[in-house]
Formats: structure tokens, C-alpha cells, sequence
């Protein structure tokens, strides 16, 4: 399935399946310790973002996540990365997750058109009825980014994630269907030609 993936195109940045030679920037990017801050992972070394990779390609082959880049639009550099997970289309429903982005592009409309990029292919060209998102608990910036764009929160994952530290984390549950769709998308397009315009 993954060999049938396009870019997908917006206006301040496009969605591009990743590939082997991504990898190097990637590596550069998600070693920002900032980036897990807020995350039940702490990744700390290379090899452990070369592992998130790996296991990214892995999953890519089988069909089961559609890991994409994403990459500004002005720079051609790599703004982030999200995926497409839990792919299942006997029931045609799926995850976007593993949703991670440089700090600098914190605060812009790369995480919102990345957002409407993804759900517009899942519920358009993957022919979707529920896309959902699992944010950790006290990730308060993440979880009201999800709400801002119209997904519904339908419950707790009590004691969801044990981070390397030990900490229990709850994580909260999200969910777009695609009854939804026409409204999360005229929100999702309100927010990037009002809010972000111009990118910021």
C-alpha cells in the first residue's frame, strides 16, 4: 500500500511518505530533547531515535502505518514527522500519532495543515469512518491542540504508559468520524486562513 502514497500538498507544508534518505535529518531532529518532554518516551540517544525509525519502515512495508515527513514549504527542510497508524481498513478506521515536531515550528500552522493533510486522506482517499488520537494525560498543549481542530474526547486509558522513569500516565482518547469530516475540515480551513495566515 505504501508504494500508492503521494505527497500531500499544502500551503506552508507538503506531507511526504518517508524514505531511507530522510533519515539523516530526521535523526538530527528528533534528538531535540525538547520534543519528549511532554511524551511517555524519553529518548535520549541516537540509537533510540534510529529505533523509532527503523520501527517506522518496518511498519511502512507491512502496510500497517504510513509514516509521512513533514517538510516546510519556503525551505524544503523538515518541519516534523507523523503517522498514520493501526491501519485497518477492514473496519476503516486508523490512529494519527507519533506526531513529533522541532520546537521552532511550535506554535505554527505545520502542526494543524499536517493534521488536516493527514485526515483528509484518511477520510477521502482511504475512504475512513474514524480516525483517533491518544495524547498523554498531562500533555495539556497537545491535548488542546487535538480539541482546537473538533476532535471529540471519548474517555481515559487509565494507567495507559509506564515512562522510562517509571511514571503511570493516563492517556485520553479522541476521535473524528467521518460525519464529522465536513465540519473538522471547515474549522482546520478556517484556523490555517485566519489564525496562520502566513504561516505563523
Amino acid at each position: 500500500m505504501s508504494n500508492n502514497v503521494h505527497e500531500l500538498n499544502g500551503t506552508f507544508i507538503r506531507m511526504v511518505p518517508m524514505e531511507a534518505a530522510h533519515q539523516g535529518e530526521l535523526m538530527a531532529l528528533l534528538s531535540n530533547p525538547q520534543i519528549w518532554e511532554y511524551t511517555w518516551r524519553k529518548i535520549t540517544s541516537a540509537a533510540q531515535v534510529k529505533e523509532l525509525l527503523d520501527t517506522a519502515f518496518a511498519n511502512q512495508a507491512k502496510g500497517s502505518e504510513l509514516p509521512f515527513v513533514m517538510v516546510e514549504q519556503s525551505t524544503g527542510r523538515i518541519a516534523g514527522t507523523s503517522r498514520i497508524m493501526h491501519l485497518d481498513l477492514t473496519h476503516r478506521n486508523a490512529e494519527i500519532g507519533c506526531t513529533w515536531i522541532s520546537p521552532q515550528y511550535w506554535r505554527t500552522a505545520v502542526n494543524t495543515e499536517s493534521k488536516s493533510l493527514l485526515l483528509q486522506y484518511c477520510f477521502e482517499s482511504l475512504g475512513l469512518i474514524r480516525v483517533n488520537f491518544t495524547v498523554v494525560g498531562d500533555n495539556e498543549r497537545s491535548r488542546k491542540a487535538v480539541e482546537r481542530i473538533g476532535a471529540v474526547k471519548e474517555g481515559v486509558l487509565r494507567k495507559h504508559r509506564i515512562t522510562a522513569e517509571g511514571r503511570i500516565l493516563d492517556n485520553v482518547l479522541y476521535s473524528i468520524i467521518d460525519d464529522e469530516w465536513p465540519a473538522v475540515q471547515a474549522n482546520l480551513h478556517y484556523l490555517l486562513n485566519e489564525k496562520y495566515a502566513g504561516g505563523k
